[in-house]
């Protein structure tokens, strides 16, 4: 596997961990508790009012110090600025792609190019947002990491991905 595949991947996986426990949050279930508002569309939402309530949740849940609240506060914006990021370049692409599809002949060398816009943002931004969430979790005790292993455990099982252990 590529490096910059691993640095992608690695991104998907430490935004899954953080960035999904915002969704068990408001679904309920799980070790990190059920949550304020049931779900919906705001489920998976780790800013503004939504988000606030998780990052309290979260650290009433695993009973996070100030400097372990200010290091997931700095996870989470971390996360924030690449979704936001990737949903900018998202719809660039998309109109850009639709374009092409318009087009009486596909640039396929455009069009490979616009598929793979995301991975490039992914790869420059992924090594900073691990680095936040490696912070957050070394500052975590071992009961502490229990317990988000436990709920991302279940978090994936629920949406049926099979982890070996």
């Amino acid at each position: 596997m590529k490096k910059s595949t691993k640095i992608a991947l690695s991104g998907v996986v430490a935004a899954a961990i953080l960035g999904g426990a915002a969704v068990a949050h408001n679904r309920g279930g799980g070790p990190m508790g059920a949550g304020y508002y049931g779900g919906g569309h705001h489920g998976g939402d780790t800013g503004g009012h939504h988000g606030s309530h998780f990052i309290e949740r979260l650290s009433d849940q695993l009973e996070l110090s100030a400097e372990q609240e200010t290091q997931l506060d700095a996870a989470m914006d971390k996360m924030r600025e690449l979704r936001r990021e990737t949903r900018r370049q998202r719809r660039a692409s998309r109109k850009n792609m639709l374009a092409l599809l318009e087009s009486p002949n596909l640039d396929q060398e455009k069009a490979l190019e616009l598929v793979t816009s995301n991975v490039h943002i992914m790869e420059q931004r992924a090594p900073e947002v691990i680095a936040a969430i490696a912070s957050f979790m070394d500052s975590l005790t071992p009961e502490q990491k229990h317990q988000v292993s436990e709920w991302f455990e279940q978090r994936m099982a629920s949406r049926g991905h099979h982890w070996g252990r």
